[in-house]
């Protein structure tokens, strides 16, 4: 006999979880005892439960096994409830595990009761509240079963705080192995006859290839059948930017000539991806709901497929898997206006890449200080991104290569930098990590710092400073001219904040101060922090202030 927290947590070992993001409450206490017996399970204990649910996604994003997340009820859960969203929107399993009110109190409105299937009903894929001890192991194995199968998500497990403490025969069990679809053999023909009588096709690559594997095999199809690749918003981690096939990102707010280029493309094949608005650029690229080309859409879940557009091919399959198989198969040759088809999509980011050093009155162009990072930054750095239009220089700059881990919420979830980084670092303890976040997303989560200084990450914050919300404050100039309201901010002393938690902290304030800087902040034994006084004239990568109030007052 054993408690069923004991059970759970062996279930837990059984599963390869050697990491849990937590901030501990009485309600799971019981659990957190019994990690003191497992020290093969790190216990991270984060500053707020949405540190450690953005913690948890990154730390899925790191591995392709499930976050873990552990939290008190109520207050903790809802808390975490952030996290549950962007793994949700980013398609990243996740199994968190929340305290209950014990048993007899369920449905009394008893202190911080919630009742999880209501509010996570719309955001997790599965919830269950576990009663009995005997079949712990199995709704815990059946929780990870189900964050990993087809679309990954979240998955809710209730712990009412009485069961936690009975007793049970039943065993820990280990993981049920997930099949992912293999392609169908006929539908790799068609796929093929339909490149090979192509004119000008393109790939759209999204975050369902993946690992090593993935990456390699879509460049061996775009290499072996001449086709540019366009990667998905914030999975520029796929293919090298200098590739001379690598056709851009397809980002929030990309200046036109990214969608109506790529639009002249004659077939277009989405895969690993589950064709939202952003990447495709509002539903423009294809065209909703019958595109101009021919689409094939390849995911390894049928639920978004055919869901928006026409689609000419549609496979549920595996996207690793499906491009190992094209790649294996004879290609042609290419048509002979391939060649400049290819040169006219690379030229889109190609062109994006290039960066002088601006001037500002207002401070300093933040992109002036992604420019200067290439110099120093290594081949297989992480980089933990935060939402902000700050974040464009680094999508728009930042020489990614496949090496690169890209750590970002595509739900655009601000706050996520801090905690992702600290996640990336800890997962990654001998590889660079590289935060970039706003003032904005800084003041949301920065407080999970205090991981880094404690557990001595070597992380490089870098903190864009503009004393602005600028992503809202874009869409305010362009919107509501000359009614600015609620998106300027009063900051803080980042620096001195860094420092207070015991990281070492500088400041850049001039473009002379970038070099300098950059040098000393990432040669620190520890975490730094670079403050940069950001103008928000250059608010954005692709605009600027000026340029959006002359467009406003034409």
């Amino acid at each position: 006999m054993a408690r069923a927290a004991d059970i759970l947590v062996k279930t837990l070992t059984e599963h390869g979880v050697d990491r849990a993001f937590c901030v501990p409450g009485e309600s799971y206490l019981a659990v957190i005892d019994a990690m003191y017996d497992a020290p093969e399970i790190d216990v991270v204990t984060t500053r707020h439960e949405g540190g450690a649910g953005f913690m948890a996604v990154a730390d899925a994003k790191m591995t392709g096994k499930p976050g873990i997340v552990m939290v008190s009820r109520g207050p903790g859960a809802t808390n975490a409830s952030i996290g549950v969203h962007v793994a949700q929107q980013d398609a990243v399993p996740m199994v968190m595990f929340v305290g209950q009110v014990a048993r007899e109190d369920i449905g009394r409105n008893a202190f911080q009761e919630v009742d999880y299937s209501q509010t996570f009903g719309d955001m997790a894929k599965w919830i269950v509240e576990i009663t009995e001890a005997d079949k712990i192991a199995e709704n815990v194995r059946r929780a990870f079963t189900i964050a990993q199968s087809g679309i990954p998500g979240p998955v809710i497990v209730s712990l009412p705080e009485d069961m936690l403490l009975d007793q049970t025969d039943a065993p820990a069990l280990g993981p049920t192995k997930i099949i992912q679809p293999k392609p169908d053999a006929g539908d790799i023909v068609e796929l093929c006859d339909m490149l090979s009588a192509a004119e000008r096709p393109v790939i759209i690559a999204g975050g369902q290839i993946g690992g090593e594997r993935g990456r390699e095999a879509l460049r061996a199809v775009s290499e072996s059948w001449n086709v540019p690749v366009a990667v998905s918003w914030r999975h520029q981690d796929l293919f090298d930017v200098d590739h001379p096939n690598y056709a851009c990102h397809l980002a929030f707010n990309m200046p036109p000539v990214f969608k109506d280029t790529l639009n002249e493309s004659d077939l277009i094949i989405a895969i690993g991806t589950r064709l939202g608005d952003v990447v495709t650029q509002g539903y423009k690229l294809p065209e909703a709901p019958s595109p101009k080309q021919k689409l094939v859409h390849i995911y390894n879940d049928a639920k978004p497929i055919g869901n928006v557009f026409d689609t000419d091919l549609a496979m549920v399959a595996d996207a690793t898997e499906t491009l190992r198989a094209i790649a294996q198969m004879n290609s042609p040759e290419p048509p002979k206006d391939r060649a400049a088809w290819i040169e006219k999509a690379h030229a889109l980011g190609a062109d994006k890449m290039v960066w002088d050093m601006q001037e500002a009155d207002d401070g300093v162009p933040f992109g002036n200080v992604i420019a200067h990072l290439r110099d120093v930054v290594d081949d297989d750095a992480v980089t933990a991104i935060d939402a902000g239009n700050f974040s464009t220089f680094v999508h728009r700059l930042f020489d990614y290569k496949t090496t690169h881990t890209q750590l970002a919420a595509v739900a655009g979830a601000m706050g996520m930098g801090v905690p992702a980084a600290v996640a990336g670092a800890l997962r990654a303890p001998d590889r660079q990590v590289i935060c970039f976040v706003g003032d904005g997303g800084y003041q949301m989560t920065g407080n999970e710092i205090s991981v880094a200084v404690e557990r001595n990450l070597p992380i490089r914050f870098i903190v864009s400073n503009n004393g602005s919300l600028g992503t809202i404050r874009l869409y305010q100039e362009k919107t509501y001219p000359d009614r600015t309201l609620a998106t300027n901010m009063t900051n803080p002393d980042f620096v001195k904040i860094a420092e207070a938690y015991g990281a070492k902290g500088f400041k850049i304030e001039t473009n002379e101060d970038i070099e300098p800087v950059i040098k000393e902040a990432f040669a620190v034994d520890g975490p730094s922090l670079i403050e940069v006084n950001a103008s928000l004239e250059y608010l954005a990568a692709y605009i600027n202030m000026s340029t959006i109030r002359a467009a406003v007052k034409k």
